[in-house]
């Protein structure tokens, strides 16, 4: 298994970063099927054929933690790239 982790700061309001990160989920379950269900204010599971994760949301960042299956591998870097560039674009680059 492999494993993505992404921490990233943020400097504005937790409720515009989770109406924000709607955007990213969309975006992620578009293109690499990848759903997501909040099971708290601030936690988000993230599931599919081959990814298991959870999304963390707090006052000064977001977390994200999640496990490739195998048939993903090939994809983290593209995966972590396209969820980092999106996280520039969404949030200012912090």
């Amino acid at each position: 298994m492999s494993e993505i982790n992404i921490s990233y700061p943020l400097d504005c309001h937790i409720d515009h970063s989770k109406e924000t990160l709607l955007s990213l989920l969309q975006a992620l379950e578009d293109k690499y099927a990848i759903q997501h269900e909040f099971i708290s204010e601030h936690e988000c599971n993230l599931s599919g054929s081959g990814v298991s994760g959870l999304l963390t949301l707090a006052d000064d960042g977001i977390e994200i933690h999640a496990r490739l299956g195998f048939f993903m591998i090939p994809f983290k870097t593209v995966i972590e790239t396209e969820i980092k560039n999106k996280l520039d674009e969404s949030f200012g680059g912090s």
